[in-house]
C-alpha cells in the first residue's frame, strides 16, 4: 500500500482510512452510506458543493483523472478538507442546522460533536467517476462498491427526474470524451446511438458505464483496499455484510442499521416496472455485462 505524502488535519484529528461508497444511481449506495453514518466514530459526508463540482466535473472530462489527476486530487482533497469539519453551522447534531440562533464567536470552530469522530468518508452521488483521483488524494482510503441488478436500476432511474436531466441535449452538448462511462459511451458511435435510445435504453447505457467504470477500478485499486457488495445480498444478508463492512473498514456496522428506503428493497422490481419494449432495450444495451455479473 501506498503511504500518503500529506496530512489532512480536520477537527484536530488526522485523516486516516477514509471511506468512500461507490456505485451506479440507484444500486443501493445509501444503504451502506447510513449504516456507515451510524457507526459509532464515524462521519460520512455526502454532496457537498465543492465534492459535487468535481465529481461532475470528472464525469464530463475524464482525462482530468489521468491527464491531470494530481490536480483533481489535490482539488478533492481541499473539499473534504471542508465538508469533513464539523461546526455548530454544519454537524448534523448541532442546534444551528435546524435553523437555531449560533454565536457569531463559535460558529466556525469544531463543535463538541466533533471529538467523538476519529474516522471520516463520503457517499457522493457518482464518486465512482473520480475513484482513480480519490486513490491518488488519499492512498490509505477504501472503497465499499455496490452493484445492483442493470434492470432494476434502470427501473429507478427511469422515474427519477434528477438521473434525467442529465440526458437533455444542452447537458450532454459538452461531452466529446471518450470513452465517458457516466453515459456508457465508448466513441462517437455510443454518443450517436444513446441520443436516439429510448429512456430504458439511455439508463442502461449509463447503468453499462458505471459497471466497465467499476470493473476498471478493481484491477487499480486491488482487494485490499475495494470490498464489493452486491445489493442483492442486502436483502435477508444484512448480518453477513455488516460482518463484512466491519472486517474491511474497521467501522462498527450493525447490521440493524443496514435499511432500505422505506424498507422495500426492490429486489426484481423491474418484472413490474419495464415493459416488453422497455426490457428489449435493456437487453439489447446490457446484456453482455447482466450476464457478466449473473443477472442473466
Amino acid at each position: 500500500m501506498k503511504h500518503p505524502s500529506y496530512i489532512l488535519v480536520v477537527n484536530g484529528t488526522k485523516v486516516e482510512r477514509p471511506v468512500f461508497v461507490l456505485g451506479a444511481p440507484h444500486s443501493g449506495v445509501p444503504v451502506i452510506a447510513g449504516a456507515l453514518a451510524r457507526a459509532t466514530g464515524f462521519h460520512l459526508g455526502g454532496g457537498s458543493t465543492g465534492v459535487l463540482n468535481a465529481v461532475y466535473s470528472v464525469a464530463r472530462r475524464p482525462s482530468l483523472t489521468t491527464e491531470k489527476v494530481a490536480g483533481t486530487a489535490s482539488l478533492l482533497r481541499e473539499a473534504y478538507a471542508e465538508e469533513w469539519q464539523l461546526t455548530p453551522l454544519t454537524c448534523p447534531h448541532c442546534p444551528g442546522v435546524r435553523g437555531e440562533r449560533v454565536p457569531a464567536n463559535v460558529s466556525a470552530e469544531p463543535c463538541e460533536h466533533s471529538r467523538r469522530v476519529s474516522r471520516y468518508g463520503d457517499a457522493t452521488p457518482e464518486l465512482l467517476f473520480c475513484a482513480s483521483a480519490l486513490h491518488e488524494a488519499f492512498p490509505d482510503a477504501l472503497f465499499v462498491q455496490v452493484i445492483r441488478d442493470g434492470r432494476d436500476v434502470v427501473a429507478r432511474m427511469a422515474e427519477d427526474e434528477i438521473c434525467l436531466a442529465w440526458h437533455k441535449p444542452s447537458v450532454m452538448k459538452p461531452v466529446s470524451e471518450f470513452p465517458n462511462h457516466f453515459y456508457g459511451l465508448a466513441d462517437d458511435e455510443d454518443l450517436a446511438e444513446f441520443r436516439e435510445a429510448s429512456v430504458a435504453g439511455q439508463c442502461a447505457m449509463r447503468w453499462r458505464g458505471a459497471v466497465r467504470m467499476s470493473a476498471r477500478i478493481r484491477n487499480e485499486i486491488g482487494p485490499e483496499q475495494l470490498l464489493t457488495l452486491r445489493y442483492e445480498d442486502l436483502h435477508g444478508g444484512g448480518v453477513a455484510t455488516a460482518k463484512k463492512l466491519r472486517s474491511f473498514t474497521g467501522a462498527r456496522v450493525s447490521a440493524s442499521h443496514l435499511v432500505s428506503e422505506n424498507g422495500k428493497w426492490g429486489v426484481g422490481s423491474w418484472r413490474r416496472a419495464l415493459d416488453r419494449d422497455a426490457y428489449a432495450d435493456v437487453h439489447e444495451k446490457a446484456a453482455v455485462e447482466l450476464s457478466h455479473l449473473g443477472y442473466l
